[in-house]
């Protein structure tokens, strides 16, 4: 879903009728023209942004609005998304057709790279400004900057930065230094830099102000006086200024401004207020517990009436609150207009948070009262959320209580997990636990977060509410508390306690409880899953499915879906789950949902499917992008999943350093909280095939054996993963007969359960073990088997992390006319992979040419990779690491190789080894294409 534009973020803010114009400063700004960034930074109240204006609106035709661009930033930007749309609709209005690509991908369901994103729009600045003197650039100011602090919005921004067209100049407003390696900017020349001791008022300024804006006719003693005071500061001058207005002794008000700043603004504040209008002053203070500010609203906090002051949401009627903010605003009284209708304002952050201490310290009985006022008014207009805050505020917590169980379900339903687990963190224990629903609620919320223990003990006190009460709800909140045990125990993978309390659930909810019967219906699918009843599991899920969609409630629509893919993955019905990956997601993008917890997990789910078909490169950014969504929410299960996603890629890649790493992270994750039972398995099994890959095998037997694994041990749905690594031990240990007995087993049960991906996987371990027991018509058999079952659906890195050994089957299959195409791609694919594989040295290289001992194993892979014609991003996503890292890696291999170019590090690998020799840049490349289809996946279709 595109994001909504706010315009007045994009106006540039008016030149003032009265003020103190700085040449000097706009003598600064013009000459930092010739660099890529002019930085203007500064504590809050030293006119960065009045100054930024002067400047533009007196450059004439050089920078007509055609030409320059301006973004007004708040936190809420924060999201990349909202940022870079922001970025790019700032550039349209220098010229519509700058960014049109990059702008959909940013606000696509499956965006690129943000630097791929960015060199589309670099690319379109250059032609754009091509015919632009440098002297005369095109310009994009980016104030209030310091409200951005994710990370990755800096980094991209440097990406930017690097590689800006000498005809495009950034300017940055900003309270506080950005992270954007500005040492290295300003190495370069490239960084012009306004700052506080730039941005003070000089006497010579104070004196204009004051007297001639201000009117104040003051002496040059005074005014001095005042300069060095305020040093230079313009919000306190100016708070100075409208104090002494009216002001009958100046010289003793001068006399008695003293005192460190807090005091000096408290003073201020108490003068500004005084010499205001006792209605102006009763004002301001009651209207400061606001964060932003409306006529009707105002009204309602002044008079605490309500029943005509309701808002519509669109033209707020003409009223006395409304003319009285307006006139504020023509007074300069520290107001701050939040659309181009003047009908939302906001105070000056510093002069709210004065107005409040002085509320606070004069009024303090009405703060709380105040506040009930603006949570009723919130609520009147449909507002849960600030009404909720608001009632917080007031400490009126039955308010808070009564609005969150009522609201709770919409709140969740919107995706607003983190907003609804701050409200309830913020009620003391004893009101959480005075309603049955809002306790239930919590519990739900613990549990997601992997607090089983808590979840439990509150749900116990939910049931102590409903049976002591006669509450006509009581039923269906039995039903609830039941599909909130049910939750637990299907992460803690209890099926008998998953059948118990799903059924349950089913049994107390309502037939128009919609949304809890389907969350119990959604266990009650798992259930039969774990159960190995796979069709009875997919009739589970779809009928959850058809129940989320008559909610309406978007998250559990995603919820079933997510269920689905995972459901028609372990199925082997790939291409199934990836058209339902890419529903939820478009729908997720339609919802607001893009980025939640769930969209990750769907972009992780559909990573696991490319992955398989062996699009690698796409499949980590999707896992990358799942992964980055579910660490900035709050449910474990998300997290945990991601991790053990990209645990699956980076062995597939071959980095089971990478992979280990990620396991640890995993086990970290664990202690702090509950992870998912099942999530913890599939981690094991995968740290055992590591260590057996790297032929640890006393290690891998010593992680399995605690787990207390036994080849006759009767083999659950929850451990099956275990007992294959069980199999692949003894293989490794040379205890064939053995290994093909357990896989025997544990075919019958993947057939059984239909579990497509498991029985390939023990087929081709049956085949191995039947090769080396030089069993070859049976080898070949098992493969085949393997092969029928992989083919409809593309399975390739299932036959490729196996190894050689299957390679060398395949090609006697091949032989034998088994499956042709099928195999003669797996085969392709093999060579591919062969292609790609890390260098290794010849028995006998010459000592004139070998590699210097220095370069380390990831060093030789970067090499390798600069050897195949991949750039540093390109190496960055195959090697699972950042861009800068790569570089950091080339760096260091020029530097060791005695080489100054990627074309002279290869000439050097390759004189290494005649193996590489005809290695040269890549003429085929893999690229994804719309159709899931098997047959159309772009590994078989390949391109110049």
């Amino acid at each position: 879903m595109a994001t909504t534009i706010l315009k007045t973020k994009l106006y540039i803010p008016p030149l003032r009728p009265d003020i103190v114009s700085r040449p000097r400063l706009i003598e600064q700004l013009d000459a930092g023209l010739t660099r890529k960034l002019t930085l203007v930074s500064a504590p809050a109240g030293f006119g960065k942004t009045t100054l930024l204006s002067e400047w533009i609106h007196g450059r004439g035709e050089a920078t007509s609005p055609r030409h320059v661009a301006w973004v007004s930033l708040d936190e809420g930007d924060n999201d990349p998304a909202r940022f870079w749309s922001y970025f790019i609709t700032a550039l349209q209005t220098i010229r519509p057709d700058i960014g049109k690509a990059a702008l959909q991908m940013v606000q696509s369901i499956q965006p690129l790279p943000i630097e791929s994103i960015l060199t589309m729009i670099i690319n379109d600045l250059a032609a754009t400004s091509s015919d632009r003197a440098p002297q005369h650039p095109c310009i994009l100011v980016l104030d209030d900057y310091h409200l951005i602090t994710f990370q990755p919005i800096h980094d991209a921004m440097m990406f930017l930065l690097d590689h800006l067209p000498d005809t495009v100049h950034l300017v940055i407003a900003t309270r506080a230094d950005p992270p954007l390696h500005l040492a290295k900017l300003r190495g370069r020349g490239q960084l012009s830099e306004l700052r506080l001791s730039d941005l003070r008022f000089t006497p010579g300024e104070v004196t204009e102000f004051l007297n001639r804006v201000m009117c104040l006719e003051l002496q040059t003693a005074d005014v001095d006086a005042l300069e060095v005071r305020t040093e230079g500061w313009i919000a306190g001058l100016q708070m100075v200024a409208v104090s002494m207005q009216g002001c009958e002794n100046v010289a003793s008000f001068i006399q008695s401004f003293t005192g460190s700043n807090r005091y000096i603004m408290d003073y201020l504040v108490e003068e500004v207020i005084q010499h205001q209008p006792a209605d102006t002053q009763k004002f301001l203070l009651q209207t400061a517990i606001l964060d932003e500010l409306t006529g009707p609203l105002c009204e309602a906090i002044l008079t605490g009436e309500q029943e005509h002051q309701e808002y519509n949401g669109d033209h707020p009627r003409a009223t006395s609150g409304q003319e009285v903010l307006r006139e504020l605003e023509r007074a300069n009284l520290f107001i701050v207009p939040l659309d181009d209708r003047r009908e939302w304002y906001r105070y000056h952050h510093l002069f709210s948070d004065l107005l409040r201490q002085r509320l606070q310290h004069t009024e303090p009985d009405q703060v709380q009262t105040l506040h009930r006022r603006a949570s009723k008014w919130y609520e009147n207009n449909g507002l849960m959320a600030p009404a909720i805050d608001h009632a917080l505020a007031a400490k009126d917590f039955e308010r808070a209580v009564y609005l969150l169980s009522e609201h709770a379900e919409t709140l969740w339903g919107r995706g607003e997990q983190a907003t609804l687990f701050r409200f309830a963190g913020a009620l003391p224990e004893e009101y959480i636990c005075s309603s049955p629903r809002l306790c239930i609620f919590y519990a739900l919320m613990l549990h997601m977060i992997g607090r089983f223990q808590e979840a439990e003990l509150h749900l116990q006190l939910a049931e102590q509410l409903v049976n002591s009460s006669a509450d006509s709800h009581n039923t269906e909140h039995r039903g609830m508390i039941a599909a909130v045990r049910a939750n637990i125990a299907y992460f803690q993978g209890d099926v008998p306690s998953m059948i118990q309390f799903s059924h349950q659930a089913l049994e107390y909810l309502p037939q128009d409880n919609l949304v809890w019967r389907c969350s119990a219906a959604i266990v009650s699918g798992n259930a039969y899953c774990f159960s190995g009843d796979m069709a009875a599991a997919d009739q589970a899920f779809l009928e959850a499915g058809r129940i989320s969609r008559m909610t309406g409630n978007t998250l559990l629509i995603l919820t079933t879906n997510l269920q689905l893919v995972v459901d028609y993955i372990f199925e082997g019905r790939l291409q199934e789950a990836v058209v339902i990956c890419q529903e939820g997601l478009q729908l997720a993008s339609e919802s607001g949902l893009a980025q939640t917890e769930m969209a990750g997990m769907l972009l992780s789910m559909w990573g696991w499917v490319l992955c398989e078909w062996n699009d690698m490169d796409t499949a980590i950014h999707y896992m990358q992008q799942g992964a980055e969504l579910s660490e900035h929410g709050g449910m474990v299960s998300a997290l945990a999943w991601n991790y053990l996603s990209l645990v699956r890629l980076l062995f597939s890649s071959g980095d089971l350093v990478a992979a280990t790493e990620k396991i640890r992270q995993l086990e970290k994750l664990a202690q702090e909280s509950d992870v998912p039972i099942w999530i913890i398995n599939l981690a094991l099994t995968w740290e055992a095939r590591i260590l057996i890959t790297q032929g640890d095998l006393e290690a891998a037997a010593q992680l399995l054996g605690e787990r207390g694994l036994n080849v006759d041990d009767d083999i659950t749905y929850l451990r099956e993963e275990e007992y294959r690594s069980l199999a692949r031990l003894l293989i490794a240990q040379d205890r064939l007969e053995e290994a093909r007995i357990l896989l025997e087993r544990l075919l019958l049960r993947a057939e059984a359960e239909g579990m497509v991906g498991k029985a390939i996987e023990i087929l081709l371990l049956r085949a191995l073990i039947l090769k080396n027991q030089e069993d070859t018509p049976q080898a070949l058999a098992s493969l085949k088997y393997a092969l029928s079952l992989g083919e409809p659906e593309g399975y390739v890195r299932i036959f490729l992390d196996e190894g050689k050994a299957i390679a060398t089957l395949l090609r006697q299959a091949t032989a034998q006319g088994i499956a042709q195409i099928y195999v003669n791609k797996l085969l392709a694919a093999f060579d591919a992979e062969e292609m790609k594989s890390t260098f290794k040295p010849p028995l006998t290289p010459s000592p004139a040419r070998q590699l210097p001992e220095s370069l380390s194993e990831r060093e030789r892979e970067v090499l390798q990779l600069i050897a195949n014609g991949l750039s540093n991003d390109e190496i960055a996503r195959r090697l699972c690491i950042t861009p800068s890292t790569a570089k950091t890696h080339t760096r260091n291999i020029y530097s060791k190789l005695g080489v100054n170019s990627r074309t002279q590090a290869a000439r050097t690998l390759n004189q290494e080894s005649s193996a590489f020799c005809a290695i040269g840049v890549p003429t085929q490349r893999l690229t994804l294409r719309a159709s899931p289809a098997w047959n159309n996946h772009p590994m078989w279709t390949s391109s110049a």
